[in-house]
């Protein structure tokens, strides 16, 4: 029997000739196989093998010799070898059952030949070996691949920073006075190449919900007479063309597109797919695959994007496939708004989707606030409208330190809170750099300074580590407003160490090092805590705030109570003025941190 070369892990013992030791051995063997993953009647019928091969061994050896089992393990085969250096015995051709019940000669090669798929037995001048071989059931799991993991990863960050590029692209076009049509053309070219396909088409539900209505196409075609046919194109500049069918009815279960609106659902196609002869997709002269994807807002269907390529099979990477499903929802999203801008309901629809994004946005905050042995934590959000350019984060860290982070993007709304999400997903992308919070303040600027400076934006960010014992702070700030720490007599501030990020791209952030030794209680906060339009005198002030701070630590109030209370403060102070920006806080709690549980959520978020 021929086994294909195959890489192998091995382990060999070696053993005084005793039926206690051989048992022992049996067992190091059984244990070793299930951590390679052999399934348990895997390991049940190799343990009663060896116990039989085992015995059979010590009974032919002398107390004073050793045997020895080795084992191997491949994706395909087991492998034990038993060695003994007895006088051995004849091994039969084939081994049978005695005719006796009651004589167990013979009984243990029956059980061995039975059980394996190939044995054999070496009989040499005082050396002994059994070589015994069965095929895994059982696959190993695949070994993990650091760096095509490490290369999916990089691949994965690098779409995403592609799509939110082509996002904001595509709202800084949408915003010059163009229709939605030549909007959805233009980006549709751009989309074929990103995507790699051969052919886009997109439809956009009419107002009545009847009839998906031809929008726009793009395809790597020429229009010959009548009949598309493929041709060789410069891949750099495609031809567009019409599918012919300007409108589907969205009863039409027998069509494509209508089916994937209907059900909701991705509807693939290929070579072997039957369509109808209405079927825009059945026009094309060549066989083709893709995909008819069903474009969302809210809940509601408003289109379909299909994309495809000229072949009878296509297995697009889950890179291109996800782009094209982003960006088509985005540009849906747009175009649904777009076309809608002049109607009566333009108003309630934009406010809908902005609750919408607030969700979104809301569901980027954590859960929980990373509680500990000496530190209790709790955190507010206030956004301005519906979704806002606050951001905050409390990370519990592998070394048992944490990370907390205030961040306030300039300006308010939908452009901010796009910077918001990708500052998260670089933040959480980068946790190794969080006990040096001026490398990691570094490697933020960095990454976002391109995409700043183009939307002539920027990012204020309190970066705040605090060690496992809870004796010493990290702190790295970046234009933003003072952390505040207090022993119950004084309070001190760590201000600002370099600019916010987006104004310098060589920037050098420092971070300041502080003992919380005597310290009771700390405050990260965005100025929207104190930055309303109010009557002199009756803000939330720095005085104000330094006195309330001294309070809470004199009165000894754990982090969820002292929460409560500044929210209630400040929401005081905003029935006597017009809110002008987001309002974002953490209050953090040092003495006697556990001794009360928390009594509700330790992140809270409210809009007005």
């Amino acid at each position: 029997m021929t086994y294909l070369s195959q890489p192998t892990e091995g382990l060999r013992i070696e053993f005084p000739a005793t039926l206690e030791a051989a048992r022992e051995a049996v067992c190091e063997i059984i244990g070793w196989l299930e951590s390679h993953h052999l399934d348990r009647d895997e390991c049940g019928t190799w343990e009663l093998v060896l116990a039989e091969a085992t015995t059979n061994a010590v009974t032919h050896s002398s107390s004073e010799q050793t045997l020895q089992i080795e084992a191997t393990c491949s994706a395909a085969h087991t492998q034990i070898r038993i060695t003994d250096h007895s006088e051995g015995f004849e091994w039969p051709e084939e081994a049978c059952l005695p005719e006796d019940d009651e004589n167990e000669h013979g009984r243990g090669l029956f059980i061995i030949q039975s059980l394996t798929d190939h044995c054999s037995y070496l009989r040499g001048r005082g050396k002994n070996v059994l070589d015994l071989q069965r095929e895994r059931k059982t696959a190993p799991p695949p070994v993990e691949d650091l760096a095509t993991t490490l290369d999916l990863m990089t691949a994965e960050v690098s779409s995403c920073y592609e799509t939110l590029a082509n996002i904001f692209s595509l709202c800084a076009e949408a915003a010059r006075d163009v229709s939605p049509e030549e909007l959805a053309s233009n980006w549709l070219r751009q989309l074929l190449e990103i995507s790699g396909a051969d052919f886009l088409a997109l439809r956009m539900l009419t107002p009545d919900g009847a009839l998906l209505e031809d929008i726009a196409n793009a395809a790597r075609l020429s229009k010959a007479g009548n009949e598309a046919e493929l041709v060789e194109v410069n891949h750099s500049q495609p031809t567009t063309r019409s599918l012919s069918i300007p409108f589907i009815n969205l009863n039409r279960a027998d069509l494509i597109e209508s089916r994937a609106v209907t059900l909701r659902q991705d509807q693939w196609f290929d070579g072997s797919s039957d369509f109808h002869q209405d079927d825009p997709l059945s026009h094309w002269s060549t066989s083709i695959s893709g995909v008819a994807h069903p474009l969302e807002i809210g809940g509601e269907v408003i289109g379909v994007l299909t994309v495809g390529v000229f072949c009878d099979h296509w297995e697009p990477k889950a890179r291109d496939i996800n782009v094209v499903r982003s960006l088509g929802d985005f540009l849906g999203t747009l175009l649904h708004s777009l076309r809608r801008r002049d109607d009566a309901n333009h108003s309630r629809l934009i406010k809908r989707e902005l609750q919408i994004a607030a969700d979104i946005q809301r569901s980027l905050l954590p859960d929980e606030l990373p509680q500990s042995a000496t530190l209790q934590c709790a955190g507010h959000l206030t956004t301005a409208g519906e979704v806002g350019g606050d951001f905050m984060d409390g990370i519990a860290l592998a070394d048992g330190g944490r990370l907390f982070v205030i961040a306030d993007v300039m300006g308010k709304g939908v452009p901010a809170a796009l910077f918001a999400t990708a500052f998260r997903s670089l933040l959480h992308s980068h946790l190794d750099l969080a006990a040096q919070p001026c490398e990691l303040m570094k490697c933020l600027n960095t990454s976002l300074f391109a995409e700043l400076d183009r939307a002539e934006m920027f990012i204020t960010v309190e970066l705040a580590w605090i060690s496992a014992d809870g004796f010493t702070l990290r702190t790295c700030n970046a234009g933003h407003g003072p952390l505040l720490l207090t022993d119950g007599i004084q309070v001190s501030e760590i201000g600002a160490d370099g600019p916010p990020l987006g104004i310098s791209i060589d920037e050098a952030y420092t971070h300041q090092e502080v003992s919380l030794k005597g310290v009771t209680h700390l405050l990260l906060h965005t100025d929207g805590l104190s930055d309303s339009t109010l009557p002199e005198d009756s803000g939330l002030s720095r005085d104000r705030l330094h006195r309330w701070l001294i309070n809470t630590s004199v009165e000894g109030i754990d982090a969820w109570s002292s929460r409560d209370t500044l929210r209630q403060m400040h929401h005081d102070h905003q029935d006597n003025a017009r809110a002008q920006d987001d309002a974002t806080f953490v209050v953090l709690a040092r003495e006697n941190a556990l001794l009360s549980p928390p009594r509700n959520q330790t992140l809270t978020h409210a809009s007005r």
